[in-house]
């Protein structure tokens, strides 16, 4: 299709409803999702145009109060009715990837095709936040590569019978067969360098099994369990050969305990974090502690952003296939095994800080 020269109008269909109501006003980080959509309108649409909202007429004042403090509201008015043929519609049982979006508007093509996560069930919106999440932060560093050929699998897969469970376990036989390599304690180039494209195909696939299921239509709360235990399997069995590899070569049994310490803290980083989600989620589903709008993008602005992304399991992931190809992999041992204690403290600091100079606002 020819490029067109304007842009069409970007509305938003409101009208989609769930058990408790309209879709619009689910919170995501935060935020209600009609708010995250009509920052996305506005920005998209960059002309300065209203931004148009179809939904119920009795609707019409809830979801104008859901849009207080969202500065692209200024600009929005409501109508009754379905949208008009020929514009740009975004749906409220929708979450769409921004760049995409801005490719297809610019295009003139269905929005749906930047469409990547649906509402229109309980287990996708129970999902949905940590998809947002994972968009913001998604593979640093394996955007160059890794992601180019997920998408390349996900296209070839996707009409097939093979489903993302495949490629979840596949991944995971890859890294205990990366372990399998690295307890051997051998470190000839063959070794060294199959043991890095052991752990290199691994992440492919990780980065496959997710956005298979989301094409497929087959994401469930089961899928991502899975994905996540063996992720987590795999990593510690890997560390696990690791730190055995180091103390057969050397014979300092410390790296023995240096795999603890790495084992010990992963966990203690894990578990703490996770209570503490469950716990502000039980205190304020709707709390502001996270507004932050669908295409936001984060900026290397402090020493705790560089702090947080030596943590990224993207990050960890390359780590491990070079220094696997060195022949380094207790460097990674040694430097995660400090990593994640300092980072579980370093969190404990500053949630309990808060409640110990009496702040009112602490969290829980």
């Amino acid at each position: 299709m020819a490029r067109t020269s304007k842009t069409p109008p970007i509305l938003i269909d409101a009208r989609p409803r769930g058990p408790d109501g309209p879709i619009a006003g689910i919170a995501l980080l935060g935020r209600p999702v009609l708010a995250h959509l009509v920052e996305l309108a506005a920005g998209v649409g960059g002309d300065g145009a209203p931004v148009t909202i179809h939904a119920r007429v009795d609707e019409h004042p809830v979801l104008s109060g859901l849009l207080a403090g969202t500065p692209a509201a200024r600009s929005v008015r409501f109508v009754t009715g379905p949208p008009p043929e020929g514009s740009i519609v975004l749906r409220a049982d929708r979450l769409y990837d921004p760049n995409r979006l801005r490719r297809a508007a610019r295009r003139g093509r269905d929005p749906e095709s930047a469409a990547v996560w649906r509402l229109d069930s309980p287990h996708a919106i129970a999902g949905a936040e940590a998809e947002l999440v994972r968009r913001k932060s998604y593979q640093p560093i394996g955007r160059y590569w890794s992601v180019g050929l997920a998408g390349l699998l996900v296209r070839l897969l996707a009409p097939t019978r093979v489903r993302p469970h495949a490629l979840t376990v596949g991944s995971f036989l890859l890294m205990l067969a990366a372990s399998g390599l690295v307890a051997s304690s051998r470190l000839d180039p063959a070794i060294r360098w199959a043991t890095a494209a052991a752990v290199a195909l691994a992440l492919v696939l990780d980065g496959t099994d997710g956005r298979l299921a989301r094409r497929q239509g087959t994401a469930s709360p089961l899928g991502r369990w899975l994905d996540t235990t063996l992720d987590e399997t795999g990593e510690m069995v890997l560390h696990a050969s690791i730190a055995l590899a180091a103390f057969s070569r050397t014979g300092w049994p410390g790296w023995l305990a240096v795999g603890m310490a790495y084992a010990m803290g992963k966990y203690l980083f894990t578990v703490s974090n996770d209570e503490w989600d469950r716990a502000v989620a039980r205190q304020d589903r709707n709390s502001g502690l996270a507004r932050v709008p669908l295409d936001a993008e984060a900026r290397p602005a402090s020493p705790t952003w560089w702090i947080r992304r030596l943590g990224h399991s993207d990050i960890r992931w390359h780590l491990w296939i070079v220094l696997a190809a060195l022949g380094r992999l207790e460097w990674a041992l040694a430097l995660y095994a400090a990593y994640f204690p300092i980072r579980a403290a370093l969190g404990a600091i500053r949630k309990v800080g808060p409640s110990w100079r009496g702040d009112p606002a602490s969290r829980p």
